[in-house]
């Protein structure tokens, strides 16, 4: 009776534990938990880039990374088994000797400039799923991206227009910042109601463009971006 009883006592905790073994980190996801895995992967060299909270291309990488150095089905998925093998005291590093691509913008000298403006104000006067121009500021070529929310930024995605054009803003993205890489930044103008307003932007590689203005936040607990602020002083005029 005693034994019966501790079964179905130990019941609801065996079944929490098996919850907790079927859920996935993945591509798309947000929040402290992704901040822990990037933190934690940084310190083991996987990834190069300070911690977003946004699960992205680059994370992915850096999860396939790690999963192929310790044998495990590299899926770039965050399961029980990948989480781990991430968390023991002895996981394993990149080796020392490997090569580890530095963050970078392909973006030359600045010959472009916009006006400083809050991102409150420019968010109440961004429509969305509306396309607006937005200049590199080092070279003067453009892009239309389209605005689809944003809270702490301008959160942007291609033009939904033909595959060419789509095709066309890859490019010019992947031109501007030197590689289809989601930690790559560079100073751009942002066309609004005929002015040019300073900004800053960043690309996932895929769907996804974030836009920074004047006292813009990051995904990560509402904190300012030192890069972002920068290339805005850059472009401002």
């Amino acid at each position: 009776m005693i034994a019966l009883l501790l079964v179905l006592l130990l019941l609801p905790f065996a079944g929490a534990k098996a919850d907790g073994e079927d859920q996935l980190m993945q591509q798309g996801d947000t929040g402290e938990e992704v901040v822990r895995v990037q933190t934690r992967l940084f310190d083991l060299g996987y990834y190069t880039y300070k911690p977003t909270g946004s699960f992205q291309t680059v994370t992915r990488a850096a999860v396939i990374a790690y999963q192929l150095a310790c044998g495990l089905m590299s899926d770039g998925s965050v399961g029980q088994e990948t989480l781990e093998q991430l968390f023991l005291r002895g996981a394993k590093r990149v080796d020392f000797r490997a090569g580890v691509p530095l963050s970078y913008t392909a973006q030359g000298p600045i010959q472009y400039h916009g006006k400083p403006t809050p991102w409150k104000t420019v968010r109440q006067a961004l429509t969305e799923d509306t396309a607006y121009r937005v200049r590199n500021a080092a070279t003067g070529a453009d892009v239309m991206l389209q605005f689809v929310s944003g809270e702490n930024h301008a959160e942007m995605t291609l033009p939904s227009g033909t595959i060419a054009e789509r095709n066309a803003a890859v490019s010019a993205l992947t031109d501007w910042l030197g590689s289809a890489n989601s930690f790559y930044k560079c100073a751009v103008l942002f066309e609004l109601d005929g002015q040019w307003i300073a900004a800053s932007m960043q690309w996932n590689g895929e769907d996804h463009v974030c836009i920074y203005f004047t006292g813009s936040r990051s995904h990560v607990h509402d904190f300012p971006d030192a890069e972002h602020e920068a290339n805005i002083k850059k472009a401002s005029s």
